[in-house]
């Protein structure tokens, strides 16, 4: 009785690797929105204003410092497109506009399509918030993982890192007048300690 030699499977197996390997640049080259599937996608680029929102709501800036946090905010998300040419999930995040007046619009209608999503998730304070967050970022991040270059990955995890950092430092707490406060409050701290815990 004749048995094969096996050089059918190790063809296969080779073809296999060979069109994986060519949908894998296909992806690679892809524009994130059409690589992802539309929920997946919107999940990927609210990520970054959540995180700004719930370091906005870490503390108790008053009506000045949240001026000031949503300015930072708008700041951190144009500079991530500058300091990341390079990453395509970024560049398609990254706001663009004519003027800063523009980016501050374009930057309010995502903000206000996010608050719009989280009545809808009856999210009614902060902590609802940050539940929220953490488990859209393990859900981001997975999928990230799985699709991405580690390098366009870490950028992205750092590229959150600087935004709620600089969201934190963009008004102080529990200032009167604006006498005292801290620039970096308790509340602040402990939600920037849970998302590099989460981001690592």
């Amino acid at each position: 009785m004749a048995y094969g030699c096996g050089c059918s499977n190790k063809v296969s197996k080779t073809l296999a690797i060979s069109y994986l390997n060519r949908w894998n640049e296909v992806l690679v080259k892809m524009n994130p929105q059409d690589k992802y599937q539309n929920g997946l996608w919107v999940k990927i680029r609210r990520l970054p204003y959540l995180v700004a929102m719930c370091m906005e709501g870490a503390g108790v800036s008053g009506f000045g410092g949240s001026v000031n946090e949503r300015h930072a905010m708008v700041e951190s998300l144009v500079e991530g497109g500058e300091a990341y040419p390079d990453n395509a999930i970024i560049q398609a995040i990254a706001p663009r506009g004519k003027d800063h007046a523009d980016l501050l619009e374009k930057a309010a209608e995502q903000h206000d399509e996010i608050l719009n999503c989280l009545d809808y998730h009856d999210i009614k304070d902060n902590k609802g918030l940050q539940k929220h967050l953490l488990n859209v970022m393990v859900i981001v991040l997975g999928v990230l993982n799985s699709r991405e270059d580690q390098k366009i990955v870490s950028e992205y995890k750092e590229w959150l890192l600087k935004i709620a950092k600089n969201v934190a430092y963009a008004a102080k707490e529990g200032d009167f007048l604006g006498f005292g406060g801290e620039r970096f409050s308790k509340g602040e701290r402990e939600f920037y300690a849970a998302l590099e815990k989460a981001l690592k």
